[in-house]
């Protein structure tokens, strides 16, 4: 190795004692059900003590293999005790970078490295623990590109675009209602059961039900749903809290550099968490899509929520970075205006769907709805309850296809969707990636067709597609998009 050559470095030492805290109860996590079957808690302490010297062994030997080197144009990440992996990021290709701390972390004055590039990989580049100001470095070095020279002006303070109080918050987790809390009851209770300190088919046995829990019993019914109710508010608050405690994004980047060095990119930069602290940066250039969601009753308040879609951003988040997760319109324009996106027209601007459309949306529903009420009243009185419920949803529908549409401006598409929980899109012309115009048997016998727009990284779940378009609507609209694109990305190209 030259004498100029990058040296290689190691995690932090304290990497030790957080992967041994995660790996060990992984490990352990059938030993209390062996001890009750088995009849003894000595033989779950010797294996839990077992499983914690091999857990110190394989903790140790996966920290000693581990390697990263910040090289000139690139970071190499080694890893792996047999197999060992050699992979290289170039700082070019990296599109988000993220910060967390934890509280182990942030005991022993470490940080979480996550590089993400977009790939297929969830875990491109990922630095367990390592110093903090060893952490903030590295992230402004690969925003930097290749050039080692610190910016100029990189501690000067960055403009504030948008915050949340704890008053602020704490209303956003009134609105974040969840039942998630279910699952971890549920486990505890298959847990108590295999250990026989409670019998669950009790419960629900209606010969035991009033003397082991009453679940039959009306009056303990509703007390129950009320509970379940006041839980989902506070589990939703509690979630709330500690993700997005001391929500803060910034404007960074874009300044004037040091003499032959590049300036950082313009981004924002987001700042959040209670237990774990999380700092990104999203890079203008990578964003892709602006979505604009809201709720039912926050809606009615005049609350929303903005993301971006970028190239990096997490699956499971969705495929989008929050920057404004409960905000007023007029705080959302001005980071939309930042971020290079035009502003959403009004909504008499946007164009429906065709009403023949709900022969697919809402009139099935109806149909069998409708024969399921009959049939409740000459063949089986049960069937008038889903009856009932299929004309509702059929109504839904209904209502949902009221709200499905689309805009275009000199700049942007804009696609709306959703009844209860409403979803904005704003895609950018020179985003797009792939225009296409699909057709199902029942599409085409009503002469309709839906339109996609894709862009780079984008979520399945959340795809901005128009659906049940006139089918020669749907061909010149994708002409229209087509020929928009390709004017964009020519305007764009002499200032890129």
């Amino acid at each position: 190795m030259s004498d100029g050559a990058p040296t290689p470095r190691r995690l932090h030492p304290a990497t030790l004692i957080a992967r041994w805290l995660r790996l060990v109860p992984q490990m352990v996590g059938g030993g209390a059900a062996f001890a009750a079957t088995m009849g003894g808690w000595g033989r779950f302490l010797s294996f839990a003590a077992m499983a914690g010297g091999i857990g110190l062994v394989i903790t140790l030997l996966w920290w000693w293999r581990f390697r990263y080197t910040l090289a000139e144009r690139e970071i190499i990440i080694e890893s792996g005790v047999l197999n060992r992996q050699r992979r290289v990021i170039p700082f070019d290709r990296v599109q988000d970078i993220a910060i967390e701390r934890r509280v182990i972390a942030r005991l022993f004055g470490t940080a979480r490295v996550k590089v993400e590039t977009g790939g297929a990989s969830s875990d491109e580049g990922l630095l367990d623990m390592i110093g903090l100001a060893e952490a903030q470095a590295l992230r402004d070095r690969i925003r930097r590109g290749h050039s080692p020279t610190p910016v100029a002006g990189m501690a000067a303070e960055e403009p504030l675009l948008f915050r949340m109080d704890l008053s602020r918050i704490l209303a956003a987790g009134l609105f974040n209602f969840s039942l998630l809390f279910l699952a971890a009851i549920f486990a505890v209770v298959q847990n108590l059961e295999q250990l026989g300190f409670v019998r669950v088919r009790d419960w629900i046995n209606p010969r035991t039900a009033d003397t082991a829990a009453g679940f039959f019993n009306l009056r303990n019914s509703l007390a129950l749903l009320a509970a379940l109710v006041v839980l989902g508010l506070v589990y939703g608050v509690v979630r709330t809290v500690s993700r997005e405690f001391g929500f803060k994004l910034t404007r960074t980047g874009g300044g004037d550099a040091a003499a032959g060095a590049p300036p950082p990119p313009p981004g924002f930069r987001r700042r959040r968490g209670l237990f774990t602290l999380s700092d990104v940066v999203i890079p203008i250039r990578r964003t892709q899509v602006g979505l604009i969601e809201s709720g039912p009753i926050a809606r009615q308040l005049g609350w929303f929520a903005l993301a971006f879609q970028t190239l990096g951003a997490e699956t499971k988040e969705g495929g989008v970075q929050a920057v404004a997760p409960f905000a007023r319109m007029d705080e959302i324009l001005p980071i939309l205006t930042e971020a290079g996106f035009p502003v959403p027209p009004e909504r008499s601007t946007f164009t429906r769907i065709p009403r023949r459309a709900l022969w697919r949306w809402a009139a099935p529903f109806f149909l069998v709805g409708a024969t399921a009420t009959a049939a409740a009243f000459l063949i089986a009185p049960g069937a008038g309850v889903a009856g009932g419920l299929l004309l509702a949803a059929g109504f839904y529908a209904a209502f949902r296809w009221r709200k499905h549409g689309f805009a275009l401006d000199d700049r942007a598409l804009f696609v709306r969707a959703g009844l209860l929980k409403r979803r904005m899109w704003i895609i950018p012309f020179e985003k797009a990636q792939t225009i296409s115009v699909t057709q199902g048997p029942v599409q085409r016998r009503l002469r309709l067709a839906s339109l996609l727009l894709d862009t780079a990284g984008a979520s399945s779940m959340r795809s901005p597609e128009i659906v049940d378009l006139d089918a020669a609507e749907a061909e010149a609209l994708a002409a229209k998009l087509l020929s928009l694109f390709h004017r964009s990305r020519s305007e764009a190209k002499p200032s890129q």
